[in-house]
């Protein structure tokens, strides 16, 4: 069964932080995290995450109302410490029966993924060690990215692009079964 997930980070060059999670499976299953980790001063001084993907997030406004001082808001349902989202992640791929992980534009998607244990080689029995791509996908259909579905709504929100990358594999399926 094909899980779609999409991640949002902070990407220094160096370091893939984790600011948030979305896994969308075939059975419906839903799961969305974002981290109480990420170093939020960093991503607040980043004028596309900024932009982006900071809209998106469980946001505590500072009371004093002074511009780039909110913060995550930790009491917020979605929000976890790494590890926590780590445990879910896997408990969530393990759930399904043979998992496999589909991503647009994969690669950073799954380091990002990965990273939640560590290195590559911390990767918990079961959880598959790569990521599929749609973007890929789509070229070998011939494809372009103006010919999938867009996305109305929510981009950079990991859950709602997780939930996207399913309609564009829908889409991609109805096109080759009428081949």
């Amino acid at each position: 069964m094909r899980i779609f997930y999409d991640t949002e980070f902070l990407d220094d060059g160096r370091t893939i932080d984790l600011i948030s999670i979305g896994m969308v499976a075939e059975d419906g299953r839903e799961l969305y995290a974002v981290s109480s980790q990420f170093d939020q001063g960093t991503v607040r001084r980043h004028g596309w995450l900024m932009a982006n993907v900071w809209p998106s997030l469980p946001i505590l406004e500072n009371p004093s109302g002074q511009r780039g001082m909110d913060r995550i808001d930790v009491t917020d349902p979605d929000v976890h410490p790494r590890a926590q989202i780590a445990r879910m992640v896997e408990r969530f791929i393990l759930e399904t029966p043979d998992p496999q992980l589909w991503a647009y534009y994969a690669a950073y998607d799954h380091v990002a993924l990965a990273q939640l244990w560590g290195p590559m080689s911390n990767l918990p029995s079961g959880i598959p060690m790569q990521t599929d791509d749609l973007v890929t996908e789509a070229k070998r259909l011939g494809l372009t990215p103006d010919d999938l579905p867009k996305q109305e709504a929510g981009h950079h929100n990991a859950i709602a692009d997780a939930r996207h990358n399913l309609v564009m594999a829908r889409y991609m399926d109805s096109i080759t079964r009428k081949a």
